[in-house]
């Protein structure tokens, strides 16, 4: 896997899921290895990806030879068997990938990717590839739905470079051409225990409709909507 100054992430099964996820995370800038053992599959979506390698991806020296060990992310998203996701995931934690995520087919096989050390667990569905690929390239969006095929409606972590701004100040819809819908801010409650010790519990609770002097404040989450397009902007831009 050749390196370069954004985030590597390696896509290993190009099923329904695999494609759908690889492709999304391409079209939002990443760089991205798609490994598959079918080679049809992978000369299907080599156009789409920055690399798209054949192997068989249980084989840990054919991992480590691709680079795959060097990812920063890599999603095993093979659904036919199981097997193959556990022997994989096994040889990623060993090589200490930061971050590992493994796709599940029943609760009863999330335990086990629990059990060996796979915390991101994920039962996609056919076309949930693009929601995920925002959201793991931008650590800041929290959820995703999606209104037509252009528009959605995103809740993002408020950016730093917005806080203590009011909304007339930041003009987001003349800027950005998006709409905030409401904020989302955290709200702390005290909880009383049998032993009278007091523990504080964060809640978010929804401002509602907002108006013109509403401040956005440091942990915020904002209600977009917009198309993907403007809400990147948004993001990188602050």
């Amino acid at each position: 896997m050749a390196k370069n100054g954004n985030q590597q992430f390696c896509v290993i099964g190009l099923g329904a899921y695999g494609s759908s996820l690889a492709k999304s995370l391409s079209k939002l800038g990443a760089y991205v290895m798609a490994v598959d053992h079918d080679i049809q599959k992978v000369e299907e979506i080599q156009q789409y990806v920055s690399e798209a390698v054949q192997f068989d991806a249980t084989d840990p020296e054919m991992l480590a030879e691709h680079g795959v060990f060097n990812a920063d992310v890599v999603i095993v998203g093979i659904g036919e068997a199981f097997e193959p996701v556990v022997l994989i995931a096994m040889e990623l934690l060993k090589a200490e990938v930061p971050r590992i995520i493994a796709r599940a087919g029943s609760s009863t096989q999330e335990a086990i990717l629990n059990r060996i050390g796979i915390k991101e667990v994920i039962h996609p569905e056919h076309d949930e590839g693009e929601r995920m690929a925002t959201q793991l390239v931008h650590i800041s969006v929290n959820n995703y739905f999606e209104l037509s095929e252009d528009i959605a409606i995103y809740e993002v972590e408020s950016p730093a470079g917005m806080h203590g701004y009011s909304l007339v100040d930041l003009k987001l819809r003349e800027r950005y051409e998006v709409n905030l819908l409401t904020i989302k801010r955290p709200k702390k409650q005290k909880l009383s225990f049998e032993d009278d010790e007091e523990q504080e519990k964060v809640k978010m609770e929804v401002l509602g409709v907002l108006n013109g002097q509403t401040k956005i404040r440091p942990n915020d989450r904002l209600v977009i909507m917009g198309t993907q397009e403007n809400i990147n902007k948004l993001i990188e831009t602050n």
